[in-house]
């Protein structure tokens, strides 16, 4: 969807231009000084499964590695910031075979923003692709996994588990980003008008033939997203409350559901005109004590469809965050976050009618500094997802992963690591998810490059 995001791209131009008449009026310093480049590989070079199926330059987790390329410039008064992401499974381009293979886009947008602060540092314009998390502490730098707070709900296609995305996680995600300092009070304000690319009144069949569909069901409202986040320092920490809706028209999401079930006999559409993806929370970030980081978030998510014959259903994620440096050269972190909603009679969403989803993920990762070269990181963590109906209908996931990696400096522009993986994934299912008890172990040899200027 990043791709898609034309309006975006738009402000981001705009603001470049601003944001060269400002820099003529700032002091004169070196570029070389300000311009930084990173490319990022990650991937595994081998894995291979207890079916018996061995690959490469694969992601043999269940969370997406990214292999990206980073462009970026910082002034005091204005920078941006370019970045590409590879999708790691286009690697295979090299040792698949048919069509398909050929046929994957091995590029896409990760970042593409500028910035501005034309009046110092009281107010500050963002415009463009990015993620913005400011005052959400994560304490992640041990763990490789899930970097964000929000709402572990159920993943694309009817996957049984997925990190908190764009509609459910604490950032406020591309579009026109203002900020505006009051003292310790810092209020952002997010706007994303109308990007679908047709017309309101009009048929959106491009935006359909863009996830290959033909059908042409009036599109209604064409999308746009806002929201807003204020941001406290309290003396001991900094408190954070966030707001933000996606709006959706029906139609374009009865569109994807053609794609999955063409003849319209398995999945129902929805009813309705437009859907409002809303998500809210609070956050507080304690730095009250020495060597320790604590961040504390709730995250509620409410899909609203405007339908009178259906039952909006708020989804909850709680997360603890812990980061403790006590002994020089080690640091340790966990990440916790529990997921959970209770379905109702007539859920236009997710759930089956009187069903629930409950999802548990801890994580636990160390790193300890051998010399000033050379250092070991350690991972283990494990997800228990849960979704079922008031009857037999039930799904199940757990998995479980460790990890353990060698990390190497050389210099302070180039990391390079190799280690060991292992994942352990059950799937479990019945009624109308389908009857299933499988499970699946994967060793993996992930590699990671990271180069810097």
């Amino acid at each position: 969807m990043k791709t898609k995001f034309f309006v975006q791209g738009i402000a981001a131009i705009a603001l470049l231009g601003t944001a060269f008449f400002v820099h003529a009026e700032t002091e004169a310093v070196s570029i070389a000084d300000k311009v930084h480049l990173a490319v990022e590989f990650n991937a595994s070079v081998l894995s291979a499964d207890s079916e018996g199926v061995v690959d490469s330059l694969t992601d043999a987790g269940f969370n997406e590695d990214e292999t990206k390329i980073a462009l970026s410039y910082d002034d005091e008064f204005w920078g941006g910031t370019a970045a590409l992401k590879f999708a790691n499974e286009t690697f295979r381009i090299f040792f698949a075979e048919g069509a398909d293979a050929l046929g994957q886009n091995p590029l896409s947008i990760d970042e593409l923003f500028v910035w501005i602060k034309p009046f110092g540092e009281y107010v500050k314009f963002t415009g463009g692709i990015f993620e913005n998390t400011d005052g959400v502490a994560a304490y992640t730098d041990d763990i490789d996994d899930f970097k964000i707070m929000g709402v572990f709900i159920v993943g694309e296609d009817g996957a049984a588990f997925s990190e908190p995305e764009d509609m459910t996680n604490a950032a406020l995600t591309s579009g026109l980003l203002t900020d505006a300092v009051f003292g310790p009070v810092t209020l952002q304000f997010l706007l994303a008008p109308n990007y679908s690319p047709e017309s309101a009144s009009g048929l959106a069949t491009d935006y359909f033939a863009a996830f290959g569909s033909t059908s042409t069901v009036d599109a209604g409202e064409r999308f746009f997203r806002f929201g807003g986040r204020a941001i406290i320092d309290t003396g001991v920490g900094t408190a954070v409350l966030m707001a933000k809706t996606f709006r959706w028209p029906i139609a374009v999401m009865n569109a994807q559901i053609d794609l999955v079930d063409p003849t319209g006999s398995s999945i129902p559409r929805h009813s309705g005109l437009k859907a409002e993806m809303s998500t809210f929370g609070a956050y507080f970030d304690c730095t009250a004590v020495e060597n320790l980081g604590l961040s504390l978030g709730y995250t509620g998510f409410l899909p609203f469809n405007d339908a009178d014959d259906v039952d909006n259903v708020l989804w909850s994620g709680i997360d603890l965050r812990l980061t403790w440096t006590g002994i020089e050269g080690l640091s340790i972190s966990t990440h916790n976050n529990i997921s959970f909603a209770n379905g109702a009679e007539k859920d236009w969403m997710y759930l089956l009618p009187g069903g629930s989803f409950f999802n548990l993920y801890n994580a636990l990762g160390a790193t300890k500094e051998l010399n000033e070269k050379l250092s070991v990181k350690a991972v283990a963590g494990n997800v228990l997802s849960k979704t079922e109906s008031g009857g037999d209908d039930k799904m199940e996931f757990d998995n479980f992963w460790a990890e353990g990696k060698l990390i190497a400096r050389a210099g302070e522009n180039a990391e390079f690591s190799i280690g060991l993986r292992v994942d352990v994934t059950k799937n479990t299912t019945s009624g109308a998810f389908g009857d299933a008890d499988d499970t699946l172990t994967v060793f993996s040899i992930p590699l990671g490059i990271v180069v810097s200027f």
